[in-house]
């Protein structure tokens, strides 16, 4: 990567010819054409301009989706006994020279980072080492490289009776950083690592996922945050969010964290190719977690909410009788109905704020938060279903209420 270079700053009388391992990056091209340094004064310090080479293997990336990625370089760094100064620059590249990192591969006392000194008006860094003896060091040098940046696109098709789904994942890899990497090593998420070479300017397309027949649920999903509890009454609202569910686990599969993307979602014709469904956007899905790829809005599935009873309880009242504080049991009435001539699976979200307990749900749920509840429905063909649910809504003021009130006894 001839953007980033570094050169070796040697102690008076340390100057010496440095040899060319199979592993090192720095090689000192004035010894390489003359063979010697000539002896320079005591007050003088000798700097020689070493360039890098690319090592195979050696170049490690990971990539955060923000323009911006870490990159590590192995190197080996030939130190003699003493203090040792190494000079990390750089040319027509963003790096942030705060992010700049050196560590040791080897024996950590072997090696003391002194002190790092930034020159004015430079792009670049020394590092004061002092060496035990003369060594050969395996280092690391980290830094925050800008103009480097990747995009993750997913294909997937769903079979003709929407049970199995083909995902494929790419990586688009795009360098503008002013570096030209060798068959780097890029990091992408736990379990995803590749090596690809990567020049300045380009962009590239890594396939780094491939699945076939991945189990999948066609579902639709109604939120009360989102959708109207009274449809027939909002003829602009759209229609239920429809698509496929994924488990994300081994099970299944997957069995890994799925990084946000693009989807371009696609389905098998019974007749002959395929026909285009819909693109969603993929949102970081952990290993364990349902990742949804919806497809589009339906008005087949018909969802109305309905509050039928309220009931104030566990009443507390003023010495006037006055009601200040109370508990209030609700039923809440969701009908349903599927206007289609197949069985459908209708995911129901709802939610109850304050504190709440229940009292008879009516239907099978899970509490994804203290709130948030979720039922999922089958809905038969042109099935019409109703489903109340009744719970409390406490007042957590109630029980402290009369430590700091006079109240009668309530009713």
């Amino acid at each position: 990567m001839a953007a980033v270079t570094c050169s070796i700053l040697l102690r008076p009388g340390l100057q010496k010819a440095l040899p060319l391992k199979a592993l090192l990056v720095l090689y000192l091209v004035l010894i390489m054409a003359l063979g010697y340094i000539p002896a320079l004064p005591q007050t003088a310090v000798a700097r020689t301009q070493v360039a890098t080479l690319p090592l195979e293997g050696k170049v490690f990336i990971r990539l955060a989706g923000r323009n911006t990625a870490l990159v590590q370089e192995e190197r080996v760094l030939t130190l003699a006994a003493g203090i040792n100064k190494i000079a990390f620059s750089w040319q027509n590249v963003h790096i942030d020279p705060d992010a700049i990192y050196l560590d040791t591969l080897a024996d950590p006392d072997d090696i003391t980072l002194l002190s790092v000194d930034r020159p004015p008006n430079e792009s670049a860094l020394v590092w004061e080492i002092y060496s035990r003896t003369d060594t050969e060091q395996p280092v690391v040098i980290s830094y925050l490289l800008a103009g480097l940046d990747d995009l993750i696109t997913y294909t997937a098709l769903a079979d003709a009776k929407e049970k199995t789904l083909d995902l494929d994942a790419r990586l688009i890899l795009r360098n503008f950083s002013g570096e030209t990497f060798a068959n780097a090593a890029f990091w992408l998420a736990p379990g995803t690592v590749f090596k690809t070479d990567l020049q300045h300017l380009e962009t590239r397309q890594v396939l780094f996922l491939e699945q076939k027949n991945l189990p999948i649920t066609k579902t639709y999903d109604w939120d009360e945050k989102t959708m109207p509890g009274d449809p027939e009454n909002h003829p602009d609202a759209p229609g239920i969010p429809t698509g496929y569910k994924i488990k994300n686990s081994s099970e299944s599969g997957l069995g890994f964290d799925l990084l946000p993307g693009k989807a371009r979602i696609f389905q098998e014709n019974e007749g002959a190719g395929t026909i285009f469904s819909g693109e969603d956007m993929v949102p970081f899905v952990p290993d364990g977690d349902t990742a949804f790829l919806k497809i589009g809005n339906s008005r087949d599935i018909l969802v109305f909410k309905r509050r039928i009873h309220s009931e104030q309880t566990q009443i507390r009242r003023n010495e006037k009788g006055d009601i200040q504080v109370f508990d209030e049991k609700i039923t809440d009435r969701f009908i349903l109905e599927n206007t289609t001539s197949a069985p459908v699976i209708l995911t129901l979200t709802d939610r109850i704020d304050g504190h709440w307990e229940p009292v008879d749900m009516g239907h099978a749920y899970t509490q994804t938060d203290h709130q948030t509840l979720v039922f999922d429905i089958h809905l038969g063909a042109k099935e019409k279903k109703t489903i109340d649910l009744t719970y409390r809504v406490l007042n957590i003021f109630t029980g402290t209420f009369a430590g700091y009130n006079r109240v009668a006894p309530g009713n």
